[in-house]
Order: structure tokens, then sequence, then C-alpha cells
């Protein structure tokens, strides 16, 4: 429960900086006016950790990144 716990409140936490880079990344132009930054913030963790769990069941190393490659297809224009 104590480890649960803990990469919950991470999960939080890495959930709350990415919003707040991708805030300021709109703000600055860096990103489309339209964007998200929780929404895009909840993707990014979730490609990560979809990765990982591929990666620790065995999936090789170009496949993965061939499912990174089709992500960043989908990552907002500039």
């Amino acid at each position: 429960r104590v480890i649960r716990d803990l990469l919950a409140a991470w999960g939080v936490e890495i959930s709350a900086q990415l919003t707040d880079r991708f805030r300021r990344a709109v703000e600055e132009g860096d990103l489309p006016a339209e964007t998200d930054p929780a929404l895009l913030a909840k993707y990014v963790i979730t490609i990560g950790n979809g990765v990982a769990v591929q990666a620790a069941g065995g999936t090789e190393g170009d496949i993965l990144q061939l499912v990174v490659d089709a992500a960043l297809r989908n990552w907002p224009p500039v």
C-alpha cells in the first residue's frame, strides 16, 4: 500500500509539472493556443506508461520506437 500511494503521489506531481510546462508552452507560442495542457500531459504520461509496460513484457525496441513515432505524429503542430 505504501508503494502504491507513493506511485500515485508521484503520478499526480508529474502530471502537474507537465501541465504547467505545457501551459507555459502555449503562452509562449511553442504550442497552439487551442492545446489543452492537462490533456496533453495525460497523453504523454499514458504513452510513456504504455511503452514501459510493453518493454517490461518483452516488446522489442524497434517496435517500441514505432509506437513512439506514431504518438509523436499526433503531437500538436506549432
